[in-house]
C-alpha cells in the first residue's frame, strides 16, 4: 500500500488525484502544517504522468475507484484514534465519499472533498461526518451546477467555484488554479488550525 510515513500520528487524511502522490501533495502537507497520511491510487509511489489521461488510464487499471476507497478504508482504519480530517482531490474526493457511511467517519471532525467527478453516481450517500463539497464550475461529463442543487436539497454543503475547472487545486491538471490553491489552502489551515486552538482551551 503506497501510504506516505508519517514521523508523528496522522491528524489528516489526503486522497490524492489520479496523478498520485506529487510534490505539490507535498507542498500542501507543509502548508496545512498537520501530520498527514497521503494515500495514492498506486502502489509505486515514484511513478510520474505526462497527462491527466495517461494518469487517468492507469488508475482504472488499478481497479478505479472501488479500489481506491478499499485502500483509503484499510488507511484510516489503521490511524482511526489520530484522524480528524480527510481532504480528497477528484478520484480521492469521490473513493471518500464512497467510504462515507462507514462507521470509522463519524470520528471525523470535517471532510473537504474536492470535484469528485463520480459522487453524481452515489449522490443518496449520508455521510456520517461533515462533509463540505467543492465542485469546478466545468466539467466535460456532467453538469456540476445541477449536482450542487441537488446535494443541497439533500442537506449537504456543496458550493461550485464560479469559473474553475476540474483539477483547479492540481497545478499538474489542465484546469490548475494558483489562485484557487491559494484561496483553499488557507481555508483549510485556518480550518484546522481553530480546531486545535479550541482544543487547547
Amino acid at each position: 500500500m503506497s501510504v506516505s510515513a508519517v514521523a508523528h500520528a496522522p491528524v489528516v487524511l489526503i486522497a490524492t488525484d489520479v496523478f498520485g502522490h506529487t510534490a505539490a501533495v507535498d507542498g500542501l502537507v507543509r502548508q496545512l502544517a498537520q501530520p498527514a497520511l497521503i494515500v495514492s491510487p498506486f502502489d509505486d509511489s515514484s511513478r510520474h504522468f505526462v497527462s491527466e489521461q495517461e494518469a487517468y488510464q492507469a488508475f482504472l487499471a488499478e481497479g478505479g475507484i472501488a479500489r481506491f476507497a478499499d485502500k483509503l478504508a484499510a488507511a484510516q482504519l489503521a490511524h482511526t484514534a489520530s484522524l480528524r480530517y480527510a481532504i480528497g482531490f477528484s478520484a480521492g474526493a469521490s473513493a471518500l465519499w464512497v467510504n462515507s457511511e462507514h462507521s470509522m467517519m463519524s470520528d471525523l471532525r470535517q471532510m473537504v472533498l474536492f470535484y469528485g467527478s463520480r459522487i453524481r453516481e452515489y449522490r443518496q450517500l449520508q455521510p456520517l461526518c461533515p462533509v463540505r463539497l467543492i465542485f469546478a464550475e466545468q466539467e466535460a461529463a456532467f453538469a456540476p451546477a445541477e449536482l450542487v442543487q441537488d446535494l443541497q436539497k439533500r442537506g449537504h454543503q456543496a458550493e461550485l467555484l464560479k469559473g474553475s475547472k476540474h483539477g483547479f487545486m492540481n497545478v499538474y491538471s489542465r484546469g490548475s488554479c494558483v489562485k484557487s490553491q491559494t484561496r483553499y489552502g488557507d481555508e483549510l489551515y485556518h480550518m484546522m488550525q481553530d480546531a486545535s486552538i479550541a482544543d487547547a482551551a
